[in-house]
């Protein structure tokens, strides 16, 4: 992960991050910052020396597991081929994003793209304010002025606060999703391999296939799912949890896992592999901070128990 890219400021210890994990899972709640670091005032000294303690047991368990799989290369097939089986899932891809924040003007046109584990903010020409996420890249026109509609180009995730202009309508077209809205906010989700993805929070927008098919008009706390040929599904969300990645926290509530591990996989860039199908939809609570290292996340996941989750430095995979 490259060093420059923006991050929270909260560093954890390995010991807190136990802690945390322990926290969350024990309450069931998504924590604010300011719960967490309140907890942390209070609990962190009693439960450091018995996270120690259990790491130290879990190190004993991997050293004898590690032992008894060298044993058992020489007679298994490479994960790899498991692939072929029709069991695995490549939840998601890591794509070719930069090392830095980048932004072009051509034509016109300007066009911002992010790196792995970034936000970026965006303030277009009308005045609407965007957040663009890990990994996405935003196309806009340089002046909006003297255009019948403020249009936009999204890969990835942004949330939009949109300035109101009654005259002029804005729509956000996003793989095969358009998004058109005269003045609200609002959430864009449009990974390649995942769902497309809008979540409202308020105002009032209306969400079409970009085909010509039925357009589905939300209400603040709906969110609207294209997925392939089974059109728009619209339902009620959780909008705290929605909410989280603006905030710099993973915040999962009774979450599918596969939903899970895509979105690790888009906000630091690494394929997620599931080398069965068992584990995609086990429901978890996963509320962790952004800022933390791929590796650390990964040993929070292990820690719920749900699966084995394991980073070979190119691909995290998860094991029933």
């Amino acid at each position: 992960m490259n060093d420059n890219t923006k991050r929270h400021d909260t560093d954890f210890s390995e010991a807190d991050l136990d802690l945390l994990c322990a926290l969350g899972e024990a309450t069931g709640d998504m924590p604010q910052d300011g719960d967490t670091q309140a907890a942390w005032a209070e609990f962190a000294a009693k439960h450091r020396a018995k996270s120690r303690r259990r790491r130290a047991v879990r190190a004993a368990i991997w050293g004898a597991v590690a032992v008894a799989a060298v044993a058992l290369v020489a007679v298994l097939l490479p994960w790899q081929r498991l692939s072929t089986s029709g069991d695995a899932l490549e939840a998601f891809a890591a794509m070719d994003v930069p090392q830095g924040v980048e932004q072009s003007e051509s034509g016109g046109s300007i066009t911002v793209c992010t790196p792995a584990a970034t936000v970026q903010p965006v303030v277009l020409p009308d005045g609407t304010h965007v957040l663009l996420g890990a990994g996405s890249r935003l196309e806009y026109e340089k002046d909006f002025n003297g255009k019948p509609a403020r249009e936009v180009k999204l890969v990835g995730m942004a949330r939009f606060e949109v300035r109101h202009d009654n005259k002029r309508p804005f729509t956000v077209h996003a793989e095969g999703l358009d998004a058109r809205v005269l003045g609200t906010v609002f959430d864009v989700s449009t990974y390649p391999g995942a769902s497309r993805k809008v979540t409202l929070y308020s105002g009032k927008v209306q969400v079409s296939d970009g085909g010509g098919g039925r357009a589905e008009t939300l209400k603040p706390g709906h969110q609207a799912v294209l997925s392939g040929k089974r059109g728009i599904k619209v339902s009620h969300v959780d909008l705290q949890a929605a909410a989280g990645w603006s905030r710099g926290m993973f915040c999962f509530d009774n979450a599918r896992l596969e939903d899970v591990m895509r979105e690790v996989g888009a906000w630091y860039n690494v394929s997620v592999v599931f080398t069965s199908r068992k584990p995609l939809d086990v429901r978890v609570h996963f509320n962790i901070p952004r800022s933390m290292s791929l590796q650390q996340v990964v040993e929070a996941l292990n820690d719920m128990g749900a699966a084995t989750f394991s980073y070979d430095g190119k691909q995290v995979q998860v094991t029933a």
